[in-house]
């Protein structure tokens, strides 16, 4: 009788020693659930961080719209979309050769500077008076700007999802090294298949070159005529010419510049962009390019599914990448893009 308890004693022991640790199934199995359970929290809490990515990238648009419509109460018409000196306000005139080839251009950027309070970069960057039609509307950037401030980026212009490069590269008798930007303004739909402002008829966007666009200009309505929209590293600028010289290559970096127009007048699409249905929104084109490329000059952004832009009444809208796109008839992204078409938006 004793020997039969004692053995169940042992017994009972031994049990419970074996019952106070994990098997391998049951390791596996809690293995198998934590894993379960972070690969639905990963996409979750990557969801909040572009949530919050986009809603500051918004906040940064929303101050920009300010800043237009601020100048516009100043000057009686939005900024100049970059302004040319030593040319009357002719597009015949201003894209002529011998205008092709000067840069340096002032941009809107630049030109908003004081009502984005922040008038001390403003008060660093050497210009000179540029008249259209009699009215001061701009300054021109100069490549001896003191500790060339308009090299660098600027956290206004600058949208958190991208990584936008610290410098710019340049090229030996031209100044092509602006401060990099993730906000370009618009021009319409108007575009050359290069997506330039060549030709002589005046763009149908707001913001060009030397514009003076007010708010009665646009019969279209604010709330239906795009401003300015982002531009990310992916919509990278043609390239100026292929070459040996690791210099050379002006379009590696990609994105925009907020302070002016580089090197000459083809660069202008790192100031403004197009609405053309050649360029759709966040199209992308591998890094080798070719002169005369033009699927990456349109807008696009970092965004997952689309890009943010400010309308002409000042609010801010994300814009899907699926948006109708067509010339003819012209789509809904191409009607957003003209002041005064007098067609009807459909949804977007």
């Amino acid at each position: 009788m004793f020997a039969s308890i004692q053995r169940l004693t042992v017994r009972s022991r031994h049990y419970s020693r074996r019952t106070s640790g994990f098997t391998l199934v049951e390791l596996l199995v809690v293995i198998a659930i934590i894993g379960v359970l972070v690969g639905l929290l990963l996409p979750a809490v990557q969801s909040a961080r572009e949530t919050a990515r986009r809603s500051a990238c918004t906040n940064k648009l929303k101050q920009i719209g300010l800043a237009m419509h601020n100048h516009h109460d100043a000057r009686k018409a939005f900024p100049s979309g970059f302004v040319i000196t030593g040319t009357t306000p002719n597009y015949a005139n201003i894209w002529s050769d011998d205008m092709r080839f000067r840069g340096n251009f002032v941009a809107w950027g630049a030109l908003i500077l004081p009502f984005l309070e922040m008038q001390e970069v403003f008060d660093q960057l050497t210009y000179s008076t540029a008249s259209v039609n009699g009215v001061d509307v701009g300054r021109l950037v100069s490549s001896r700007s003191p500790a060339f401030v308009h090299t660098r980026p600027q956290p206004a212009y600058s949208c958190p999802a991208d990584t936008l490069p610290t410098r710019r590269r340049t090229l030996t008798g031209f100044l092509a090294n602006f401060g990099p930007s993730n906000y370009v303004g618009s021009y319409g739909s108007d575009g050359s298949s290069g997506g330039q402002l060549c030709g002589a008829a005046q763009p149908r966007g707001v913001l060009f070159a030397n514009s003076a666009m007010s708010i009665k200009n646009i019969t279209d309505g604010t709330s239906k005529t795009l401003l300015a929209g982002e531009v990310s590293t992916d919509q990278k600028h043609w390239t100026f010419f292929q070459s040996s010289d690791p210099n050379a290559n002006l379009d590696g970096q990609g994105a925009g510049a907020w302070a002016g127009v580089p090197a000459q007048l083809k660069f202008d699409g790192m100031v403004l962009r197009d609405v053309h249905p050649n360029r759709p929104l966040n199209s992308q084109l591998p890094q080798a390019l070719i002169e005369g490329t033009d699927g990456q000059d349109g807008f696009g952004s970092k965004h997952p599914g689309g890009a943010n832009f400010v309308f002409c009444d000042g609010a801010v809208r994300f814009l899907s990448e699926n948006i109708q796109s067509a010339s003819s008839p012209a789509g809904t992204y191409q009607r957003l893009g003209d002041r005064a078409d007098g067609l009807a938006i459909g949804d977007y």
